[in-house]
């Protein structure tokens, strides 16, 4: 449980970094190199390495079945809040943290046999959806209106998005530049969540009715829904199990921070996303088990 120990030393000196005397864009750095350099990194080493397994399709399937179902309950549970705070529920909510967070969990409550489904649904599910769907969601509510050409405008010009794409049509990258790649996109977690937790604060800047209601939808509801569809398509155990957990996982740190740096309620963003990682080492051994018990 080392990697849990690190992100919460990670988180720490964020927080401490606000006693600092930093520059007042120090957060929006951070983050301005997260989205240009170190996710574009990360694109490029991770997509070509994507490999379908039609055994586990509900895997695949259940992030993406999920994500209508979260941006419908976020922007009900929203309708009386600015539409700040509602793009950053859209972000942080559907979109979980199933790779940092999502692989050391998933090995200590269900073994090695389960890496390769939580590959899957970070990948096919996860991975894709954060440039894709991530970048519609900052096109729309960043310009404030409803602009078909304008969200595609923003879309294609995102960088994760056009890497992307990229790596769907190139492959795998040279040998030679993979590990300097490899040094680019290893500054991504800590970038994120030094800059998750500099944006840490308790305060009046949070809702916390909607911050609870909020996190108890991304750590108890998601799973609860993807247990009944994995269930309703037959998934076998091995891979239900690992869909359930991984729809569990609290907030990707890069979500949070894309949030941030649009100015999407950045203390709410912040909060979910850096005590959320602190709940679901609750939460998530308490789903294992439960499953355990009725499976």
């Amino acid at each position: 449980m080392e990697q849990f120990a690190f992100i919460i030393g990670l988180l720490l000196i964020g927080v401490l970094l606000q006693k600092a005397p930093a520059p007042a864009d120090f957060s929006k750095s951070l983050n301005f190199f997260v989205i240009y350099v170190s996710l574009p990194a990360t694109v490029l080493l991770q997509v070509p390495k994507i490999h379908f397994d039609l055994s586990a399709l509900g895997v695949v399937i259940v992030p993406w079945l999920l994500l209508p179902i979260m941006a419908g309950i976020v922007i009900a549970m929203t309708r009386n809040h600015p539409l700040h705070v509602r793009a950053a529920l859209l972000l942080v909510v559907p979109l979980g943290n199933t790779s940092f967070v999502g692989i050391p969990i998933v090995h200590t409550l269900l073994g090695e046999g389960a890496i390769p489904y939580v590959l899957m649904y970070d990948q096919f599910g996860t991975f894709l959806m954060l440039s894709l769907y991530g970048s519609a969601v900052i096109a729309r509510y960043e310009s404030g209106i409803f602009h078909k050409r304008l969200i595609l405008k923003k879309l294609l010009l995102f960088p994760p998005f056009l890497i992307l794409l990229f790596a769907l049509g190139w492959g795998e990258m040279p040998q030679a530049a993979q590990p300097y790649l490899q040094t680019l996109s290893s500054t991504l977690v800590p970038l994120a969540l030094v800059s998750v937790g500099y944006s840490l604060k308790f305060g009046g800047e949070i809702d916390y009715p909607l911050f609870m209601k909020a996190l108890g939808l991304k750590l108890l509801v998601m799973p609860l829904i993807a247990f009944g569809i994995l269930a309703a398509l037959g998934t076998d155990l091995p891979a239900l199990k690992t869909g359930v957990l991984e729809s569990g996982m609290p907030a990707m740190i890069t979500a949070g921070a894309l949030a941030i740096a649009s100015g999407f309620a950045p203390a709410l963003s912040a909060a979910l996303v850096g005590y959320g990682i602190v709940v679901s080492l609750v939460t998530l051994p308490l789903i294992a088990y439960l499953m355990e018990r009725l499976l």
